[in-house]
């Protein structure tokens, strides 16, 4: 769950009378009922009047032809993925390749395999002209089209007809909002490229008065386990208590869709509490098949006690966005993009001196847009682990009991999108993996280093983190240097009697000891979450102070 908002049956026992006989008769019976009770539609199963049935819905996904692989799935962010090398990536079960060429200005992904003998392109190189050179021989290609342009083993490179029956599979590619998004797909010859207008982006990103923080990870577990987390806004308190929530948030949450579900997805809305404090929230929700999710919470101005907000009033006021991707790369694994857009107040600038107006200073937006990228990933990378602990032997265990249908009890309307999403996902069916994917993880135990590899899940495909990373080392291992250097001086000072050199040596080695253990929590940290387990929710202390939306606003 990465940065979200805020899961049992009880059977009622037979009449007193018949009580002792009751439990008997009823023991071997529990789980059965149970199971069946939670195959028939939900107490909160979507309720939108014009929401269709299991086998209606999934009419609908034939009649409008929608198809998984048709589809823009985000990949990157652009900022911190490094330009200068190529990068494998997977989609579908799918091996790519994806680099900048940089003449033209523009992202290209290829499938990683060259099509001479199959060597991975992503070994390779981009060449000056912007095409990826094969590491094994040395084949070129373009990425627009795949096209093969050079082959140094034959003569003069190779003429057209040589050339043109060794072209490597192209996806088309795009940037957009900063992310790089590629086609599920790759095209037929001479198919038209497809709509850039079908990329699911995020409406705030295209507001100047947000400024966001995107991370990426990816998971040990698969998409729809993902989107099944992140839609259900009830976990955040418990699993996140004392990261960015705690359990005394915990309320109940009246969730409902205002949409049926329908192939391109649903949205729903969570019934707005009164107004007590002069503020009011608006919380709603989107998902956008196959990948998209947010929750949008918007907290209004000052508002009278009883009073119906504006729309003004809520532009007057906070708002955040919680966004995420889940790109299914694989079979029992995806890669997480999220993005978490805020739009803070504009303060109304003080007046200076004869009237004139001071600069207008917004504190919380300057310190999002100067505080670097390596550094709120960090933070994120602790709240992703709060997850990543146990939602990959949950979706084991699911399977192993039959599914969702058989094995979840959603009695509140708090798993509203959860039910919706898993109705949505039983109509269009598990993606479309490549026939050679597996599992990976699937029949192994799964461990902690694995389930908390943040540098194999993060740190190694974002620049910012890896630049970091690097730096941290050469400072750890120039304050051990200079501890050595220190330690092997201070001796002579204190025999020579150079009192002030002495002190002054060891108030610089405290100094370099107090680096060196910043840059070894820094190293610590963009590797791996074990330093920091168990999560802090089982830390058995009380929860610091971490305010909602309404309290924070109501300050």
């Amino acid at each position: 769950g990465g940065s979200a908002d805020s899961q049992a049956a009880a059977m009622v026992p037979a009449a007193a009378l018949l009580a002792v006989c009751a439990a008997a008769l009823w023991a071997p019976l529990r789980a059965p009922v149970a199971r069946s009770l939670a195959r028939q539609p939900s107490m909160t199963a979507p309720t939108a009047s014009s929401d269709p049935s299991t086998e209606a819905l999934q009419r609908r996904f034939t009649e409008s032809e929608w198809t998984w692989t048709k589809q823009w799935y985000p990949m990157a962010f652009s900022k911190v993925t490094d330009k200068a090398s190529p990068h494998r990536l997977e989609l579908l079960g799918n091996e790519l390749v994806l680099w900048y060429d940089a003449p033209a200005q523009a992202w290209r992904t290829m499938s990683d395999a060259c099509p001479h003998r199959r060597a991975p392109l992503s070994e390779g190189r981009i060449d000056p002209d912007g095409q990826i050179e094969c590491p094994y021989h040395g084949w070129t290609f373009q990425g627009g089209d795949g096209a093969c342009t050079k082959i140094p083993q034959a003569e003069n490179g190779g003429d057209a007809p040589m050339l043109a029956r060794c072209g490597g599979a192209a996806y088309p590619t795009v940037e957009k909002q900063g992310i790089v998004w590629v086609w599920g797909e790759r095209l037929a010859p001479g198919a038209p490229q497809p709509l850039e207008s079908l990329v699911p982006t995020c409406e705030a990103m295209d507001d100047d008065r947000f400024v966001w923080i995107d991370v990426s990870r990816d998971m040990p577990y698969s998409a729809d386990m993902l989107l099944e987390n992140v839609l259900d806004s009830s976990h955040v308190p418990f699993t996140h208590d004392s990261t960015i929530s705690k359990r005394e948030n915990a309320l109940p949450l009246k969730l409902k869709l205002t949409s049926p579900i329908a192939p391109a997805g649903f949205r729903g809305q969570q019934a707005a509490p009164p107004v007590f404090t002069g503020r009011a929230t608006e919380r709603t929700t989107a998902f956008r098949a196959p990948a998209y999710m947010h929750h949008r919470i918007r907290s209004s101005g000052g508002v009278e006690k009883g009073a119906t907000p504006t729309e003004e009033d809520f532009e007057a006021g906070f708002e955040t966005w919680t966004v995420a991707y889940a790109t299914p790369t694989g079979p029992g694994r995806c890669r997480l993009m999220a993005r978490f857009p805020f739009r803070f107040p504009e303060p109304v600038p003080p007046s200076g001196l004869l009237g004139l107006r001071m600069p207008r200073i917004n504190p919380p937006k300057l310190a999002f847009r100067l505080l670097p990228d390596w550094i709120n990933h960090m933070g994120q990378l602790k709240v992703l682990d709060d997850d990543n602990i146990f939602l990959p032997l949950q979706e084991r265990r699911v399977a192993v009991d039959g599914g969702w249908r058989a094995s979840y009890v959603t009695p509140t309307p708090a798993d509203a999108y959860v039910n919706a999403y898993r109705r949505w996902f039983d109509a269009a069916g598990p993606p479309p993996y490549a026939a050679h994917a597996v599992d990976a993880l699937r029949g192994r135990p799964l461990d902690k280093t694995h389930l908390l590899d943040r540098h194999a899940q993060h740190t190694a495909h974002c620049k910012s983190c890896a630049g970091a990373l690097a730096n941290a080392r050469k400072a750890s291992a120039v304050a051990k240097v200079l501890l050595i250097t220190a330690a092997a001086a201070m001796p002579a000072l204190l025999l020579g009697g150079a009192w002030h050199m002495a002190a002054a040596l060891a108030l610089a080695a405290a100094v370099t000891t107090a680096a060196q253990r910043a840059a070894w929590t820094v190293e610590q940290r963009l590797t791996s979450g074990l330093s920091e387990y168990p999560p802090p929710r089982n830390s058995g202390k009380a929860s610091r102070e971490l305010r909602t939306v309404e309290q924070g606003r109501s300050s």
